[in-house]
């Protein structure tokens, strides 16, 4: 390595360069720069031990999804949720299940690489209406609302929040209102520690019929 002991460099045309010979770097106060140029738009950044590199600038905010419409099938899923992301919003927009199928609520799942997972969960959800209050536990997925008949259609929003980055557990809370049964509402919250990384989530009842569902993650 050579070392240039001076205390001013000046630039006989304006402007300085420095260029290493072959593959060698420049280090200036202690901090090694690049070698190579990085994409349009990508910021610099330190390693904490004096080594600078380019990286992709932080997001400025939500990404939004397409809305996927939930007129027919089974489920819906959104995949190839990017590494890095630290909270979901799955948002639902009037939302129903086959009339034949009473038993079916709207129910959300998650995953990783591996693929959607179907245990370990914690779920508590309170169904709040005129008539009373019902509580309903489950570990094998978080239920957004209960079908109560032909007509109901679910509206809301779960909201999904990296509580722990090294077990990957996950926090959900939910608000759903059923547009169609007048006050109807249900509120739950539960957790779920994946294997891995999230890439993806399910929403899922016994047929739909009608609405549709998008997310939104940062």
């Amino acid at each position: 390595m050579s070392t240039i002991i001076t205390d001013a460099v000046t630039a006989l045309s304006g402007n300085l360069a420095l260029a290493p010979e072959g593959s060698g770097v420049v280090t200036i106060d202690g901090l090694t720069y690049p070698a190579a140029d990085g994409s349009a738009s990508q910021l610099m950044k330190t390693n904490g031990s004096g080594v600078l590199s380019f990286v992709d600038a932080p997001s400025a905010g939500f990404t939004q999804s397409a809305s996927q419409a939930t007129t027919s099938g089974t489920s819906v899923t959104f995949g190839s949720i990017p590494s890095g992301t630290k909270m979901i919003v799955v948002n639902y927009f009037d939302v129903s299940s086959d009339a034949g199928e009473s038993d079916d609520g709207l129910e959300l799942t998650i995953g990783d690489a591996g693929g959607i997972e179907t245990s370990g969960y914690i779920s508590m959800r309170a169904q709040l209406r005129a008539s009373g209050t019902g509580i309903h536990e489950d570990t094998t997925l978080w239920e957004l609302g209960n079908h109560l008949d032909a007509s109901t259609k679910w509206r809301g929003s779960a909201i999904l929040t990296l509580q722990d980055v090294s077990a990957f557990r996950w926090i959900c809370q939910w608000q759903t209102m059923d547009t169609a049964n007048a006050a109807t509402v249900d509120v739950g919250c539960g957790s779920k520690a994946l294997s891995a990384e999230l890439t993806q989530l399910k929403v899922e009842t016994g047929t739909f019929d009608s609405g549709s569902i998008s997310i939104m993650f940062q």
